[in-house]
């Protein structure tokens, strides 16, 4: 069954002793289109993050996000921020000296300051760290797919109902079609008689230039090719990959052919039912839009 482009999965667990949160989410694009947001000290954890997406995801722009919490506690380390330290106490005692002033630069003055230590954590391996975060990941996409394939049969859904309409149009044309070429061919006679008068006719050359006329109205080939664009679309609703593409590609195909018979027609009656007909189309692909 065909899935909607559009999704939402999340998944938060504690692994390896680290609160660890994956979130993704996705929108319609016209390929696949992967951006990753994590802590700064997992960006390298960036690319493995797209490349488990693109295993699940092949059109669509995706966004995920991780985030990764010590459950312990996070370990640092400080450090002396030296230029930070020797720039100010320098400072200090130039303002001491210019200006004449009184006090002592001191160890409490400088351990005040914010910026007078750095705050590091230790390096983590990230094999270790990705090993934690993988199956957190997995299930979150698998939380995500499934927002995916219960949209896309709601959509799909919808399509078919549409499709059933197009059915039901082109069965009523194809219905129509030898009473309107009977009538056309009586209203050209009719109308050649009315114009000749009492000039003799050719009846044999009337006849032929009926069946030329009729010939060139004949729009059996694009009833014929609608049928079979409308049963690969229901095959197509019924596969699991990826399909949207080509499901825009047969219905440009479907409208053109829409397009050929109100051309090919000039009964209002038949004018009617194309104009009927392209509604349904317009909405089809309107919904195939969002489809994977």
């Amino acid at each position: 069954m065909v899935k909607s482009m559009t999704g939402y999965g999340r998944n938060r667990e504690i692994s390896g002793g680290r609160d660890i949160q994956v979130e993704v989410k996705s929108v319609n694009s016209r390929y696949l289109d992967a951006s990753v947001r994590t802590g700064r000290l997992y960006t390298a954890l960036e690319e493995k993050l797209k490349t488990l997406a693109s295993s699940y995801i092949s059109r669509g722009k995706v966004e995920m996000s991780l985030t990764i919490e010590s459950v312990g506690g996070v370990k640092t380390n400080l450090l002396i921020n030296r230029e930070f330290v020797e720039s100010y106490v320098r400072l200090l005692r130039e303002l001491q000296a210019e200006y004449q002033l009184g006090g002592d630069v001191t160890v409490q003055t400088v351990a005040s300051k914010p910026d007078t230590f750095l705050q590091t954590t230790p390096d983590e391996d990230m094999n270790e760290v990705w090993a934690a975060v993988e199956p957190v990941a997995k299930k979150a996409f698998e939380s995500f797919l499934a927002m995916r394939r219960a949209e896309g049969e709601r959509m799909a859904a919808d399509v078919l109902s549409h499709l059933e309409t197009l059915e039901g149009i082109r069965q009523q044309i194809a219905e129509k079609v030898p009473q309107v070429v009977k009538e056309s061919n009586e209203r050209m006679i009719a109308r050649v008689r009315e114009l000749l008068g009492q000039v003799p006719m050719d009846e044999s050359r009337l006849l032929t230039e009926c069946a030329v006329f009729a010939d060139k109205a004949d729009i059996s080939e694009e009833l014929a090719r609608l049928d079979s664009h409308f049963r690969q679309f229901r095959a197509m609703l019924e596969e699991d990959g990826p399909v949207g593409r080509r499901l825009d590609f047969l219905t440009q195909e479907i409208n053109r052919e829409c397009n050929t018979i109100g051309s090919k027609s000039s009964d209002t009656g038949f004018a009617k039912l194309v104009i009927e007909a392209k509604s349904e189309v317009e909405k089809i692909r309107e919904q195939i839009q969002n489809i994977e």
